[in-house]
């Protein structure tokens, strides 16, 4: 059964219960915001556990309290991207795809500087680097790009993730949209 048949399903089984409770039948768009919400849903639950599967893969050693502000800000609705020590992009959440209108194919290997543009400060850029370099957490607000060249300003916040015998093995940005 595919999905346009499931579709058709719920529909239909919508309609006959209405009709035998004599009441007015759901309209199908309610159907389809419904599906597209469980579809949604069903996606944040799958990129939840790609993150617990990454932090048990590399064994990142994250309090208690870091892995569950990650998971939260997951669930908010940040986006969050992984990179590898050198800076290349290995996943971007599902909700930096929509941001950005990029495809996972367009990002993967590129680094995070592809988002900047004529308006990115380059004092602020510099002093993520000069963390990053370090090895150190940073936080800044930086006015980043869309694909369709659009900026948007952001909050972002960048944890360099190491294993169990301390080596560095990834980067974890989490950004947040500022509205203004």
């Amino acid at each position: 059964m595919n999905l346009s048949d499931s579709y058709m399903e719920l529909v239909n089984r919508g309609y006959s219960r209405a009709g035998s409770e004599g009441c007015q039948p759901y309209p199908a768009l309610s159907y389809e915001i419904f599906l597209l919400d469980q579809a949604r849903h069903k996606a944040r639950q799958k990129e939840l556990a790609q993150l617990e599967a990454f932090q048990m893969t590399f064994d990142w050693q994250l309090s208690r309290r870091q892995r569950q502000g990650y998971l939260k800000s997951l669930r908010q609705g940040a986006t969050l991207v992984l990179t590898d020590p050198s800076k290349h992009i290995l996943w971007a959440s599902q909700s930096f795809l929509s941001m950005t209108g990029y495809t996972p194919t367009e990002v993967l290997g590129q680094r995070p500087w592809m988002l900047q543009g004529r308006d990115t400060d380059p004092v602020t850029v510099d002093r993520i680097r000069e963390h990053l370099n370090r090895a150190e957490s940073v936080k800044a607000d930086l006015v980043n790009y869309r694909k369709n060249g659009d900026a948007y300003l952001c909050r972002l916040t960048i944890d360099p993730l190491h294993n169990s015998l301390g080596d560095l093995t990834h980067f974890l940005a989490v950004e947040f949209a500022i509205e203004g």
